[in-house]
């Protein structure tokens, strides 16, 4: 198994190919990078925070 870059297209193409081995695959991938990467949108939430401060 190789990295794949996980963009929301990537997903949809293997959901969409019916390729079971594939599916299982990216979501794994998916997971594993979910796991990494923790919650982003949280992080992204008091990233704005702060810009948004700066700008003031």
């Amino acid at each position: 198994m190789h990295p794949t870059p996980l963009y929301a297209v990537t997903m949809q193409e293997a959901a969409a190919s019916g390729d079971l081995k594939r599916m299982k695959e990216i979501c794994h991938q998916a997971e594993e990078h979910l796991k990494q990467a923790g919650d982003v949108s949280a992080a992204l939430q008091v990233l704005k925070v702060e810009i948004a401060k700066l700008e003031k």
